[in-house]
């Protein structure tokens, strides 16, 4: 299992292979780090996001670095203008940093750097942002090394405490504290922490009515269907794994 680590510091001197920008649906640069990463990466970089422009909330596409080698890429990505909370913000941020992942899997990236995307201008609340950042990388660990950087302390005490927020549930019915569900084929690590008491194993098919269950509690009660429910026991499940086979959850605060 890979390492995600806050770091307090300038995005443009990560030594990684993709940066990730907050960018606007022009591409073309803006203010904050957004500017500061356009700067640094050069001319040739509004360029080249002119060209792919314009780039929908929530979406990402990928550019080269330019100046900002040995980073390969940027990986532009518009995140959502804050209205009340009530208008799908949450969901669209979430599509933000796993498109990015997605498309940093794709370009064969081993590890990438975010801003705290969308804090800016946009005036998503910072720590709303931060835990729902640290959730949905946790939920998508696919690129060996992740870094949340912030650029101001408050910022990185946030990015920490999201990342170290265990995830924990209880049963709606009984009360029991309750353990991530699997269903499917297991992987010998999840086999491991199902035979370790973490992770429950739901058998290879889903339930025929319909439903897809995240939790059970001892008494084998099993709920949970949304998104929300299927980040957070993703998170529980590679937490689980990773106390099993002693990784101290991959999680680093430099």
């Amino acid at each position: 299992m890979g390492t995600i680590a806050a770091v307090l510091g300038d995005i443009t001197r990560q030594q990684v292979d993709i940066i990730v920008t907050a960018a606007n649906e022009s591409l073309l640069g803006g203010g904050g780090v957004d500017g500061a990463i356009h700067r640094a990466a050069g001319p040739e970089l509004a360029e080249a996001g002119a060209r792919l422009a314009p780039c929908l909330p929530g979406r990402a596409v990928a550019t080269p670095a330019f100046d900002l080698a040995p980073v390969r890429h940027v990986i532009h990505t518009v995140g959502p203008v804050w209205e009340d909370g009530e208008q799908g913000e949450d969901d669209v941020l979430v599509s933000c940093y796993v498109e990015s992942l997605l498309l940093a899997e794709e370009l064969e990236a081993g590890s990438i750097a975010f801003p705290a995307i969308a804090t800016g201008i946009y005036g998503f609340p910072a720590e709303r942002a931060a835990h729902i950042a640290a959730m949905t990388v946790r939920s998508l660990p696919i690129i060996d090394e992740i870094r949340l950087v912030a650029f101001d302390e408050q910022t990185h005490a946030l990015l920490r405490d999201a990342l170290a927020e265990p995830v924990e549930e209880w049963c709606p019915t009984c009360g029991e504290k309750a353990i991530p569900l699997l269903f499917g084929r297991p992987v010998e690590e999840a086999r491991q922490a199902a035979d370790a008491g973490s992770v429950a194993l739901g058998g290879c098919l889903l339930p025929e009515d319909g439903t897809e269950p995240r939790w059970q509690c001892p008494r084998q009660h099993r709920w949970g269907e949304s998104r929300r429910d299927q980040r957070r026991s993703q998170v529980a499940l590679h937490d689980a794994i990773a106390v099993t086979l002693g990784e101290d959850h991959g999680r680093s605060v430099p």
